[in-house]
């Protein structure tokens, strides 16, 4: 049985290793939409669009080349984690998708077939625009754009778009109310189509056009029908953006995909329970919001406000299945090897997901499978039979859904920085030769997969609250996200030549590389420890702002949770400065479980929690724990609670003060002492308050280092029983859990 709301809250997964900050968008969904989620359906029809290769594009123009993977990230999501029958899924890629065809599968493949109470998805990845109903060029409606899509003139200013309106009301026209549309295009061009390392999907457009007439008298048709009695309301829409902001797609290790459409497919994989949707949702929103001020982000738009019953409709899809981390595609060689599609797990970690990883069958029958090689989202796997288990073999089936048991990364992962392309070639040169000294940092240039940028703070820049930069700032050197968001503290003087200017950055580059690493751990979503993770404020007024529990460990047991879940319209929580929080861990396992807190603040810079002796624990006597460890059954606060007698309430806590901007903290509990990290911490930290203990790191990456070794060791008992051998990091999903929490200082 899944969890419900109440057990499990919220995870804030990382789907990006970038930094840049942003004000994303999200759903707000009532109670009653949450409960239609585990509602029964019947047949369940889909209509995928995707399209990178446009044939009619301008010279300036950048082709896109992450649509079509995101049909296959639908695809594989509706049919492996949902239940569709792939003959029900019908999909336009590239010259197939037409306007004319468009319109014509959706009236054959959806509106003829679909029945009362059927579930029915549209989707589209391309460009999106904005078109003119008529001659006036004052009608103007967003619109997304087909394949044989007309680039309108003065002379001829017909478009051969598809009008988003004519979508919705053909989706309206359906005899269910069980129909969404997801749109991962944009309709406002920025003027650029690239902005840092991310493709923007609007279509660049000398002028307004105007709309054919036959998509204008489809319009009119439809407007009409709409406008009789007892018609079903507009349907919402899933879309990443309003009509002012972007939608963009981003490479990753071996492919290119929509940040959007991967955000929240990769979320829906995750989601065990039809209640869990709007914490999936919220998932998605905190996974992308960390790209940058003017990224993608996703919304759920309903054209009727006033409805209360807020139909996202992914409601329907929800059927109490397991969650997964991917699924079998296909069983080679007499079951000898197997192919899986991973597109649960986060793209940062699976950059670097490295052979001999294991995954495990759902539900976890022998074998398991262990990886070979990987080429983007699809990894080819053997049959690794268990000595314990021998004779116990079932084969795995096609759509049958995987899980990560044992993760292996690489010992040897560095950053990535790009240079950026408006820097001249002597600054390129010279920037190179400089990065190349740095260890552990490597260049590249263009659009390649990296990290962070490198170049001039330009007009028009913006810091992390999206306000621009003031003009004195402008020409001087910098370090930026992949969306082009400035990151704190790195912007140099205007005299600043580039090699000093990368020699000032390597302190920077050093805790980044530190962040990189402690975020290829975060595993919330496949744990198995019974742990609980609770942020709260204690001043100026007590209140459960976000609590997270590995969904995982708790599948066939009460998790006793708060319902609480104080998450602005971003999926972040904005807390103001001078405001104290508290984080509670709880143990719900029966041994002790040892805890390290580390965040990244506003400032660039690591800081970490180091608790004392007496006031670790609450509850029994825990005088031969460490003070980095909780009982079986018990809570720790961090910081503690003093003696409340003599204490006020608004003189403890985690005061927060300092730079605006988000701040990340990562709370990471193992069965085994963090003996490795402890000796890195030990004369590496700075207090920086009185009161607390609290430090800043000076050397985060050794630490980070010290914590996947530490979780290695954790892990050999599982890893060996599993039959791994390797020189790699090999983590035991067992063994240990790992919190993100993401707040905004303001």
């Amino acid at each position: 049985m899944g969890l419900n709301r109440r057990k499990f809250l919220q995870r804030s997964g990382w789907l990006l290793a970038a930094l840049g900050i942003s004000e994303a968008l999200l759903w707000q969904m009532s109670d009653r939409y949450a409960q239609a989620l585990a509602q029964p359906t019947r047949r369940k029809l889909a209509l995928l669009v995707g399209i990178n290769q446009y044939p009619n594009l301008e010279a300036q123009s950048t082709p896109l080349r992450g649509c079509v993977t995101d049909l296959e990230m639908q695809r594989e999501l509706l049919i492996s984690r949902f239940g569709f029958v792939p003959s029900d899924i019908l999909s336009l890629t590239d010259s197939l998708a037409t306007r004319q065809n468009i319109e014509a599968a959706f009236n054959s493949h959806l509106r003829e077939q679909a029945k009362a109470g059927d579930v029915v998805v549209f989707h589209f990845s391309g460009f999106g625009s904005r078109i003119s109903l008529d001659a006036s060029l004052e009608q103007v409606q967003n619109s997304l754009v087909p394949v044989d899509d007309l680039l309108p003139t003065e002379s001829a200013p017909i478009a051969n778009d598809l009008l988003e309106e004519t979508l919705l009301l053909l989706l309206q026209s359906l005899p269910t109310d069980n129909a969404i549309a997801i749109l991962d295009a944009s309709y406002v061009y920025p003027g650029t189509d690239l902005i840092g390392n991310l493709r923007i999907r609007s279509r660049y457009r000398p002028t307004f056009g105007q709309i054919s007439n036959e998509e204008l008298v489809l319009l009119k048709e439809l407007r009409t029908i709409a406008a009789t009695p007892n018609f079903i309301k507009l349907p919402p829409k899933i879309t990443t953006a309003k009509p002012y902001q972007l939608a963009a797609e981003l490479g990753w290790n071996g492919f290119s995909a929509g940040v959007f459409t991967y955000a929240l497919t990769q979320s829906l994989w995750q989601t065990t329970d039809a209640a869990n949707l709007q914490i999936s949702f919220s998932q998605a929103a905190s996974a992308i919001s960390k790209l940058t001020p003017s990224a993608p982000f996703p919304q759920l738009q309903n054209q009727n406000s006033k409805d209360e019953k807020l139909i996202g409709n992914f409601s329907s899809l929800i059927s109490n299945t397991p969650a997964g981390d991917g699924a079998v595609i296909a069983v080679e060689e007499g079951g000898k090897n197997v192919q899986l599609w991973l597109g649960g797990l986060p793209g940062n970690i699976l950059n670097f997901y490295g052979v001999n990883s294991v995954f495990s069958l759902v539900p976890e029958i022998t074998p398991r499978l262990q990886v070979r090689s990987r080429n983007g989202l699809v990894a080819k796997t053997q049959i690794r039979e268990l000595a314990s288990t021998i004779g116990e073999f079932v084969a795995p089936q096609v759509g049958q859904l995987v899980r990560e048991r044992i993760r292996v990364l690489p010992r040897n992962i560095g950053l990535i920085v790009a240079l950026d392309s408006q820097l001249e070639r002597i600054e390129r040169v010279d920037a190179t030769s400089a990065f190349t000294a740095i260890p552990q940092v490597s260049v590249v240039t263009g659009e390649e997969l990296a990290d962070y940028r490198f170049g001039r703070v330009l007009e028009g820049a913006t810091q992390r609250q999206n306000t621009p930069l003031p003009s004195l700032y402008q020409d001087r050197y910098g370090l930026f996200s992949v969306g082009q968001s400035l990151i704190p503290n790195t912007i140099g003087n205007g005299e600043e030549a580039v090699k000093a200017a990368v020699q000032r950055l390597a302190p920077q580059l050093n805790t980044l590389l530190a962040a990189k690493l402690l975020r290829l751990i975060a595993n919330v979503g496949s744990s198995l420890l019974k742990v609980r993770a609770t942020l709260g404020t204690i001043a100026p007024q007590v209140e459960v702002l976000i609590e997270q529990v590995p969904q995982r460990a708790f599948e066939n047991t009460e998790a006793d949770i708060s319902d609480s879940l104080n998450l602005n319209a971003d999926g972040i929580v904005d807390l103001p400065v001078g405001t104290r929080i508290q984080y509670k861990l709880y143990n719900g396992s029966d041994l002790p479980l040892y805890f390290m807190v580390f965040s990244l603040d506003s400032r660039g810079e690591t800081i970490a929690f180091n608790p004392p002796l007496a006031e670790t624990a609450v509850g029994e006597d825990t005088a031969s724990l460490s003070p980095f460890a909780i009982a079986p059954g018990e809570s720790i606060y961090i910081p503690p609670i003093p003696n409340l007698v003599t204490t006020a309430t608004n003189t403890f806590g985690w005061l927060i003060h300092g730079s605006l901007g988000l701040v990340e903290t990562q709370i990471v509990l193992s069965q085994a002492p963090f003996t490795n990290t402890l000796a890195a911490l030990e004369g590496g930290m700075q207090k920086i308050r009185d009161t607390l203990p609290i430090r800043v790191l000076l050397n985060p990456l050794k630490v980070a280092k010290g914590v996947l070794q530490d979780l290695h060791i954790a892990s050999i008992p599982g890893v060996q029983e599993a039959g791994v051998t390797t020189e790699d990091f090999a983590l035991d999903v067992n063994n240990w859990a790992t919190f993100s929490f993401v707040y905004r200082v303001i």
